[in-house]
Formats: C-alpha cells, structure tokens, sequence
C-alpha cells in the first residue's frame, strides 16, 4: 500500500469520467484509473471508510487485493439493478425524456438482460431488468406529482469529487447529480438510491458523511449551505421515498474533521503493521 505522488495524483483527478481531458498525458478513462489508485493506502473514499469503520483488517485485505489487481467487480442483479435505475433516473432529471432514461438503464445493465435476483425460498425480491424499467415509470409519475425538480436544471452527474488534505492523504468520490434552483440559485445535491426495505427512516440517510462531503464542492462553488435530496426506490413496495436534509457550513468541518481522525488511525495501524478485526463485519453481501 504505497503513497501516490501528488503531482500525479492531481493530473490523474483532471481525468474526465470517460476520457482524459484536453492536453493531458493520460489516455486512460478515470474508471480504470480510479481501480489503479484504489490500491494506495492513503486514498479514500466513501466505501473504503466504510469498510475501514466495520473493520480494517477488511480494509487493509481490500487494499492488498487492489494492489495485487485481482478485485473484480462484483455482478449481480442486485448492483446491476442499482446501476440501471441510477442511470435511467439522472438521465430522466435532465432530459425529462422516459425513452432516453430507459436507453441509459439498458447500457447500465451489464449482467444477463433475463436474469433476477430470488431470495432464499426463490422467490423473486422485485430486482431485475424488467422492473429496473417499471422503476423508471415510477419515476416519471414521482418526478411530476410529488417533487419540485421542475424548479432546478441539472448542472453536473456523475461529477467527481477530489481532495488533497495535504497531510499525505487523498480522498476521491461521486455526486450522483447536482442542482441549481432556476430562481434563486441554490445548489441541490441529489442521490438516487434503490433498497429493498420497504421502511426507509429518514436516519439511515440523514448523518451520511457521503453527504457532508459534498459541501466541500458546494463551498467551491460559492455557496455556504446547500441541499441533499434522497430518491429512493422501495422495490417491495414499487414505489419512490423522498428525503430532504438541509447542510452548512458545520458540515463541512465535521466531514473534514473526521477525515483527520480516520487518517491519523491509518497511519498508526500502518505503523504499528497491525490492523484490528471487528468480526461483526465478516459477513456482507449475504456472504
């Protein structure tokens, strides 16, 4: 797990999601140069201190197997689902086009188009291509009927977030989509999500540091408080959940705060070359 150099890291983050930018060196999409950077131990991101929290001997397997080249992305319907319905729905926020959201949902797809995901009895737990579509019509009637999104244009999806701490530490992530009010400006960070609870509570998304993470980009841009919105497909129930949070400026220096704490933990494991298990955590993914 070795330590990327910066300079390298910042031409490697003016990567545009699918091609290099204008001018550069690197002719690599960002997709397979972000697999290559999840090997150094002091690159994060929203997962990886995820898994670094339930357990970091996880963590520290999970970056020895990126170093090694040997992880593979799992498929499943499961994640396929996730995948299309996310694609479909940014798509369907900026273009407002159902045809064009279903066309996205396909390409996201990258499994059997046939294939479903049965619980243990066999059952079918409403994840498939079929649905991932019937999911998108629900949108359509969502979108009109119980949301405001005609009030804001779709400034960036998929927009990529990079951070130098300048403490030899980097943090890397996503924004599923982001929004401006077309009156008053303000910034609306969206995240399209698909579960399959059928009670979604309001705390499971509320105190996400996914979230507080954004407002380093929202800051970047002007403003000092923004907006998270959750979309939220219930595939027991078919039908989409909202959840709105208003964020500020505390919340940046919360995420940032805990970034420092959850680097300085890193540094001392990896010192130490000793890194501790949490056997709660063994088991994910139903496996």
């Amino acid at each position: 797990m070795s330590t990327p150099n910066s300079a390298a890291f910042d031409s490697i983050m003016m990567l545009n999601i699918n091609e290099a930018s204008p001018g550069s060196t690197l002719s690599k999409p960002f997709s397979e140069v972000y697999q290559e950077l999840t090997s150094f131990g002091n690159l994060s991101s929203y997962s990886f201190d995820s898994v670094f929290n339930a357990c970091p001997r996880k963590w520290q397997i999970k970056k020895m197997q990126a170093d090694a080249r040997t992880t593979t992305r799992m498929n499943s319907p499961t994640f396929a689902f996730g995948h299309a319905v996310g694609a479909g729905v940014a798509t369907y926020d900026e273009t407002l086009d159902l045809r064009a959201a279903i066309w996205s949902a396909f390409l996201a797809w990258d499994i059997d188009l046939m294939e479903i995901e049965t619980n243990k009895a066999g059952k079918p737990t409403g994840k498939s291509f079929v649905e991932a579509i019937w999911a998108l019509y629900n949108y359509q009637t969502f979108h009109e009927a119980e949301t405001d999104l005609n009030d804001y244009e779709v400034v960036n999806i998929e927009a990529t977030l990079a951070v130098d701490f300048e403490d030899g530490h980097f943090y890397v992530g996503h924004i599923d989509e982001l929004l401006q009010h077309r009156t008053t400006g303000e910034y609306l960070v969206k995240e399209n999500k698909t579960t399959g609870l059928s009670v979604v509570d309001p705390c499971m998304y509320s105190n996400s540091d996914q979230a507080l993470s954004y407002a380093v980009v929202v800051d970047m841009l002007g403003s000092n408080s923004y907006e998270v919105l959750y979309t939220i497909y219930s595939c027991g129930r078919q039908e989409w959940i909202q959840h709105r949070f208003v964020k500020n400026a505390n919340s940046k220096a919360s995420w940032i705060q805990d970034q420092l704490c959850l680097h300085q933990q890193r540094d001392d494991y990896s010192e130490l070359k000793f890194f501790p298990m949490r056997g709660a955590s063994c088991y994910s993914y139903m496996k």
